[in-house]
């Protein structure tokens, strides 16, 4: 059983697997979206068409009502094996760690049985969703596309493994056609492993350098409270995330600002069989002193050094401060398959040939001046 990989319930249009999970007696089972999985014992059908298991085992194993979108599969019959894996459809299978919460600009990825392995990033947090029969709380947005079939399938971390979510349901356009937004919605899934009381089928992380999960650049008004929330993996604990805006003074330990947002308009939704939803849309935050004037040279901060797989994408995105912005970005001996965006400095790409390249890293402000670091790239087959 792999995640993102097709499962059929009963005679209906199939849906995907989301993560491998234990019961807490020890049964096999996997996580997948709630309205796959409306009926009670229903057979449960694998990518090959032979019988998994059982859906929604005595009318107690799906939900999908304001609480959550999620369902879980018993996987009961011979033959079948749950595994702490995410399939990459050609682009490199994701091996699970653990579990993470869904952070607005974290990088994900997320795969289905229709369209594959699509990346993008969180966008939204906590969110009601009206889907015409149902209104469901607490769902999440990602920047990436899917289509019908999808639904169910697994969202991870775009580094480290983590599993983030269950996909529910996506935009107007699908990843290859249509027109309108390409967004996709999930449910988170510590929600769902707390309700059935499971744990994720997981492997021990690789060691290594420490990562940073991706972030993605963030803009505001000058006097905005913002939050943005970094997380670390690899190494040995205990990681310490810090960064200090140029300029500003350190926080007190303790003190946290919130940034808060109405919600405003409504657009179309499609999705879980071929119905027409809406859904609400964020107010998008205008950054008003992008080109306010700094002093002195710029500063670029050390990435560090970056473990790689090929075949697997990644994502690292640097931070300039100091000087006079704007700033832009340029890097040399990349490994083949990563690029640098030279406005936001997010370094990106498959990486598609293993061996280690040290790689030099600039960011030039906008009066000529220049600063850079250097870190070694070390991609793994």
């Amino acid at each position: 059983m792999v995640g993102g990989e097709k499962w059929v319930p009963g005679t209906e249009s199939p849906c995907s697997i989301g993560f491998s999970v234990t019961r807490s007696g020890g049964t096999k089972a996997f996580l997948t979206a709630g309205h796959c999985t409306n009926d009670a014992d229903q057979a449960a059908y694998g990518k090959d068409g032979t019988r998994v298991g059982t859906s929604n085992k005595n009318g107690t194993g799906s939900v999908n009502a304001a609480e959550g979108d999620f369902g879980i599969v018993d996987v009961d019959q011979a033959g079948w094996q749950t595994a702490p894996a995410v399939s990459g459809w050609g682009k490199g299978d994701v091996t699970l760690t653990g579990s993470a919460e869904a952070v607005v600009g974290t990088a994900i990825c997320r795969s289905g049985q229709t369209t594959g392995f699509q990346c993008g990033e969180v966008t939204k947090v906590n969110q009601s969703v009206d889907y015409g029969n149902v209104v469901i709380n607490g769902l999440s947005y990602s920047s990436a596309c899917s289509a019908g079939g999808d639904s169910g399938g697994s969202y991870v971390t775009a580094t480290g493994g983590k599993a983030v979510g269950l996909h529910s349901g996506g935009g107007s356009a699908t990843c290859s056609s249509g027109s309108g937004e390409k967004f996709t919605i999930f449910q988170p899934v510590n929600e769902a492993l707390a309700k059935f009381g499971a744990s994720l089928v997981t492997s021990a992380p690789q060691p290594g350098e420490v990562t940073v999960a991706a972030v993605s650049a963030r803009t505001g008004p000058t006097g905005t409270p913002v939050e943005l929330r970094n997380s670390a993996e690899g190494g040995t604990a205990l990681h310490l995330v810090r960064h200090r805006p140029p300029g500003r003074p350190v926080r007190r330990p303790g003190h946290r600002d919130d940034i808060r947002h109405p919600d405003h308009g409504r657009h179309l939704l499609r999705h879980r069989h071929g119905h027409r939803h809406r859904r609400p849309q964020g107010l998008h935050l205008l950054h008003l002193d992008r080109h306010r004037p700094r002093h002195g040279s710029p500063v670029l901060a050390a990435p560090g050094n970056q473990n790689l797989t090929v075949g697997r994408p990644f994502s690292l995105a640097l931070r300039a401060s100091g000087g006079t912005a704007p700033y832009a970005f340029s890097a040399t001996g990349l490994p083949a398959g990563l690029g640098i965006d030279a406005a936001t400095g997010l370094v990106s790409g498959t990486p598609t040939a293993w061996g280690f390249r040290n790689v030099t890293l600039t960011v030039t402000d906008a009066t000529g001046k220049k600063a850079s670091a250097t870190a070694t790239f070390t991609v793994w087959s």
